[in-house]
């Protein structure tokens, strides 16, 4: 078996990037619009051109949001056929799957466990699968968010390694300076967090090569920092953000009491959202301790389970200067923490059968875990799907009749139904025909009233 395995690794490998595509491609598929979607939808129809779209973001800088690359995104996505979106978004999984994979050194040409560990801390431990991973509004933020941020450090990662290799300077300079802007206008803090990962691989290239009496900058190296810089102030000076920020600390704590009360919420939504993950970690980095890999400075500055820990630690904790955030504000400081976390498992010499059968068993016992839980979910996420589409269809019908009073009852989702692979109950029309999401779908379908009431009662009063 094993024979079998190592001479098909490479096929066995793209055979899982293959299966981890298709896996979230379902789940795209059985994801239609939520919550604020709604809210984009109706002025992206009002759009006839791309001019508009952009006129539309601009606005929006103005007077709600920084995250001009998020954002536009958003629009974009809802300009286009929802097939369109699913394909993408599912691209940009497989993505950020492999940019992980990428960034972890010292594995196996085609590493099967490192893929797999990957794929099943995403799955497993990624903050709001629902929200960040599915829903387009969330998605275009937060997993495209961190594909072009990871694409950058990925980037900037390859050329300091092959230095030696750059035959045109300049237009890689220029390249790096606009890839740097686009990864540092994402997302306020993992825009930072990877901003200060670039930092410190910088500061470790410059002092390997002050040690070796070699060049110790390039132009590519300060182009893209600028970039990053550039596009990191062009996202948190915007109007919309300041507007939004004094709206959303009203009746929150100021000064240095607001910052502890704030750093204390931030501590206890790490512990809540990343405490197995923060476990294993801090067992790999004993072990590391114990094999002497982690006792001089030196081995501390470069090793990169320390760097993306800090920089994970830092993107979560740079929240703390802002109105308590949403959990989904933490997702990319998850994806840093996942990146140390399996590097520190693969820095770990298993010479000891002991610490083999744990990371062994740790992705055996993963995927078991995402083999019923995806099915399980799938199912769940089938049955919201086709409540939605029947609500959708009794909106369209009192529209549609000309008899139709412009009043429409529809039952709510069943609580049975819900999980954290889908935004649909957080976001939920309720009995309040004024209430923010009815009138969303009020507006954009066009009618007069919407109210939803739970199944049970709908069906004893519609007889269904």
């Amino acid at each position: 078996m094993t024979v079998f395995w190592e001479k098909h690794r490479k096929q066995i490998f793209w055979l899982i990037v293959a299966a981890a595509f298709f896996m979230i491609y379902a789940y795209n598929l059985l994801t239609p619009y939520w919550s604020d979607d709604y809210a984009y939808l109706m002025e992206v129809r009002k759009a006839e051109s791309l001019g508009d779209l952009i006129r539309q973001q601009y606005g929006e800088y103005l007077s709600n949001s920084g995250r001009v690359v998020g954002q536009f995104n958003v629009r974009l996505s809802l300009s286009v056929n929802k097939q369109v979106f699913n394909l993408i978004n599912s691209f940009m999984f497989t993505a950020l799957v492999l940019l992980m994979y990428g960034n972890i050194r010292r594995k196996k040409k085609y590493d099967i466990f490192v893929l797999l560990l990957i794929i099943t801390f995403l799955w497993r431990f990624a903050v709001s699968f629902g929200q960040t991973m599915l829903w387009i509004c969330g998605a275009c933020n937060y997993l495209w968010g961190s594909v072009f941020i990871l694409g950058f450090v990925t980037f900037y990662r390859y050329f300091l390694s092959r230095t030696d290799k750059i035959k045109h300077g300049i237009p890689l300079a220029i390249i790096s300076f606009f890839f740097g802007v686009l990864a540092g206008w994402c997302n306020e803090n993992s825009s930072g967090g990877g901003f200060l990962l670039v930092l410190m691989f910088a500061f470790n290239f410059w002092m390997s090569r002050k040690k070796l009496g070699k060049r110790r900058i390039y132009p590519f190296m300060v182009s893209g920092i600028c970039g990053m810089c550039v596009g990191l102030l062009g996202m948190v000076s915007a109007p919309g953000v300041r507007k939004r920020s004094a709206t959303m600390s009203e009746g929150e704590y100021s000064g240095l009491v607001g910052l502890l009360s704030r750093t204390y919420k931030i501590t206890m939504n790490l512990e809540e959202l990343f405490f197995t993950v923060i476990v294993i970690t801090i067992v790999v980095l004993v072990l590391l301790v114990l094999q002497k890999r982690l006792q001089s400075w030196q081995q501390i500055r470069n090793s990169e389970t320390v760097i993306f820990l800090v920089a994970a630690v830092a993107t979560g904790y740079a929240l703390a200067l802002a109105p308590t955030p949403m959990n989904r504000a933490f997702f990319g400081a998850g994806v840093f923490l996942f990146i140390a976390c399996i590097q520190g498992m693969i820095d770990v010499a298993d010479s000891e059968q002991a610490i083999r059968a744990a990371k062994y068993g740790l992705v055996s016992v993963l995927c078991v875990w995402l083999a019923f839980t995806y099915l399980g979910n799938l199912v769940n996420l089938a049955r919201i799907y086709r409540e939605e589409r029947e609500r959708i269809e009794l909106i369209l019908a009192d529209k549609n009749d000309p008899d139709g009073d412009g009043i429409v009852v529809v039952p709510q989702l069943r609580k049975e139904f819900e999980t954290v692979f889908s935004t649909a109950h957080e976001s939920d029309m309720t009995e309040d025909k004024d209430y923010w999401i009815n009138r969303f779908y009020e507006i954009y379908y066009d009618v007069g009233n919407i109210t939803a009431i739970p199944r049970e009662e709908w069906n004893e009063r519609y007889g269904k």
